[in-house]
């Protein structure tokens, strides 16, 4: 035991001499001296384990489609300036990380890595352990680890008639009624005809091939040329519809998809590749002129089921509507309470109908259903009233119960509130006369059961909320801070972004959470130097829910919102080309605030300017504050990755930060003087 000990001790201070001393402009003179005459023993210092892998890791599915990147580290940069990589040599950053940008085929991939390795010979007295770094011997070492690259969807040859997949398919049960439409999308052979069947209620319904599209490539469109290569565009995708007429009932039932060969002489034209060569004989296309393939949806679907129509009420204040099952946002915080007619589901979703004209998705488990019978609330709006304050303006619509509603800002001085499930007798419109934040609302009706009013301002929109109290529906319009232009007494809330989850992870193993709290707290310092009252989400390691983030800010009547990030890739994107420095928003009201910052971030970080983004972040999603999130570097390439563990590089990007704020102040108080 002691030997093994002793050997691991002498193991470590070896490693700690050659770290040492191989970063020493001298290194060369510590060698063994002359009267030492004992054996020379040799380590070698480069094991597995000194090259890290940090992403993609072993076994991974990389969805790219014929490049993507891959970083790690090697423990000591100074004998691996240069590592090779599948061939090609890949620059290692003085740090030890390492970027590279390579092509890929679909299935298992390989990456093959290889190194230097030294062996370096010591000798061992009894008070001293002596390096020879003149009798060191090169080696080449080599790492592999392969990954999942996914088959990309192509054409079906002339000669397979084959229904390969549904595109485009509902994400569950459905349950539809007379009135609704059925929608039908399958990839299949080209150049055939298609058709599809309800059973018992209608057979070969005509769909028709559309033409080659490209495939859906999200992290590309957002993030990178915004292009899919020609190559990759799809052939045979055949869609059709089917509207469901009065008097039609069905009850999980599923479709039939059918494709077959045209006639021989319709065919002929497409027979032909680009070299004018027989992809299939006619001769064979005769003989298969009544083959047929079929396929079973994978969803069942029932028609004017018996279990709708009912009502269902909102269990929390934080719920969303959507446009789709799992689509984009129809309105956002639905509050407690609030009551809604379902006529029909899509897998976890309800279908509800707000208005004849206006469907919307609720998620099922964010609602209770009530007992058949219920009927939603039907308001007749009579009066509105405005109530002025020093902080805000709040307009109030007395109701009969709690609907759904929408608010949509159209400019920075012009919202409309929508509210479902309610008719107009407003005979009256009381204003605040001694307030003067709002000019002028207008009322209208734009459907049945639809009740809008439009409220143009005086000034530019700060921020809002909407909330109910007992069946009074409130728009409550936040006025901007006093004395907007300074930075002084404003209520700033940093929001270091992640901390248990690690957020991305740099080349040399530096978590993005750990870059977020260090720029951070620099932040704060610039910000209070100011006469700013800064308060943050969190100031060390500890976990913060992402949700609990918003309602702090709220909590603290934060007159702005800054939530701190840094950059990372989907897979497939070229990270070389494609990183810099970039500022999110969500709502109108925010955008000027992420304009002038992302100005001066790139003035002061001398990074790429990586774009202005309207993205739907749940830290940028909260009404009542201009809020933004900042990424200002990109994690995972090595010289940035080290810019951020500076306290100079922390410095810049806070001071721009610092100078955007202060210039979309200045630029809210000039451009709403009166």
């Amino acid at each position: 035991m002691k030997n093994i000990l002793r050997n691991r001790l002498l193991t470590i201070l070896i490693l700690v001499l050659i770290s040492s001393t191989t970063q020493a402009e001298d290194s060369s003179k510590i060698i063994i001296p002359d009267n030492i005459g004992v054996e020379l023993k040799p380590v070698s210092f480069f094991a597995e384990n000194d090259i890290e892998i940090i992403y993609p890791k072993d076994s991974q599915l990389v969805r790219a489609i014929d490049s993507t990147f891959i970083l790690g580290n090697v423990k000591y940069p100074n004998v691996n300036q240069y590592i090779i990589i599948n061939d090609v040599k890949v620059k290692v950053h003085e740090d030890g990380g390492f970027l590279a940008y390579l092509p890929v085929v679909s299935g298992m991939f390989t990456f093959l890595i290889e190194y230097n390795s030294f062996d370096f010979y010591y000798v061992q007295t009894r008070s001293h352990v002596y390096i020879n770094k003149e009798d060191k011997k090169p080696g080449l070492k080599f790492r592999n680890f392969t990954v999942q690259i996914p088959e990309p969807l192509t054409p079906i040859p002339y000669d397979s008639l084959v229904i390969v997949k549904e595109i485009n398919r509902p994400s569950g049960y459905l349950n539809l009624n007379s009135g609704d439409r059925i929608q039908v999308s399958f990839q299949g052979t080209p150049n055939c005809i298609a058709t599809f069947s309800i059973q018992g209620i209608a057979d070969s319904i005509a769909m028709a091939e559309t033409s080659p599209c490209p495939q859906p490539y999200w992290g590309e469109s957002v993030f990178g040329v915004g292009a899919v290569p020609d190559s990759l565009l799809l052939r045979g995708i055949y869609t059709g519809y089917y509207d469901i007429p009065l008097g039609v009932q069905a009850d999980s039932i599923q479709l039939i998809y059918m494709l077959k060969y045209r006639p021989i002489d319709s065919l002929r034209e497409h027979l032909l590749d680009s070299t004018g060569t027989s992809v299939l004989s006619m001769h064979k296309a005769d003989e298969r002129k009544d083959d047929t393939a079929t396929m079973k949806s994978s969803y069942k679907l029932s028609i004017n089921s018996n279990e709708f129509p009912f009502t269902v009420r909102f269990k929390d204040s934080v719920q969303t509507i959507r446009h789709g099952a799992r689509k984009g946002y129809f309105s956002i915080f639905q509050p407690e309470g609030v009551e809604a007619f379902v006529t029909g589901s899509e897998g976890d979703w309800y279908i509800a109908e707000l208005t004849k004209n206006h469907k919307a998705f609720i998620n099922k488990h964010s609602v209770e259903k009530l007992p058949q019978g219920i009927l939603p609330p039907h308001s007749y709006l009579t009066v509105i009233r405005t109530k002025g304050s020093d902080d805000n303006v709040k307009i109030e619509f007395p109701l009969s119960g709690k609907h759904p509603f929408k608010i949509i800002q159209e400019d920075k001085r012009t919202l409309k509130v929508q509210l479902f499930g309610v008719t107009t007798d407003t005979d009256w419109i009381r204003y605040d006369f001694s307030d003067k934040l709002i000019d002028i609302a207008t009322w209208s009706q734009p459907s049945e059961k639809l009740y809008e009013l439009k409220i143009k301002l005086t000034k530019d929109l700060w921020g809002y909320d909407s909330y109910y109290e007992g069946n009074t529906f409130y728009l409550k319009l936040n006025k901007a801070p006093s004395n907007v232009k300074k930075l002084k007494n404003k209520i700033i809330v940093i929001d270091p972004g992640h901390s248990s989850d690690k957020g991305s992870v740099g080349p040399t193993g530096y978590t993005e959470a750990e870059a977020n709290l260090g720029i951070s707290l620099e932040l704060r310092k610039q910000l209070e130097s100011k006469g700013a009252t800064v308060l943050m989400t969190r100031d060390d390691n500890s976990n913060v829910d992402l949700y609990d983030r918003p309602s702090i800010a709220k909590a603290a009547n934060a007159d702005l919102f800054i939530s701190m990030h840094n950059n990372a890739l989907p897979d497939g994107v070229n990270p070389f080309t494609h990183n810099g420095s970039s500022t999110y928003y969500y709502h109108p009201h925010s955008i000027n605030l992420a304009k002038n910052i992302q100005a001066e971030l790139t003035k002061a970080t001398k990074l790429s300017d990586y774009g202005l983004y309207h993205g739907n972040l749940a830290v940028n999603r909260p009404t009542q504050y201009p809020a933004v999130l900042i990424e200002s570097a990109f994690m995972i390439i090595p010289e940035q990755e080290a810019l951020l563990k500076t306290k100079k590089f922390r410095k810049k990007v806070a001071k721009g930060i610092v100078k955007g704020i202060e210039n979309f102040l200045k630029e809210y108080e000039k451009s709403n003087r009166k």
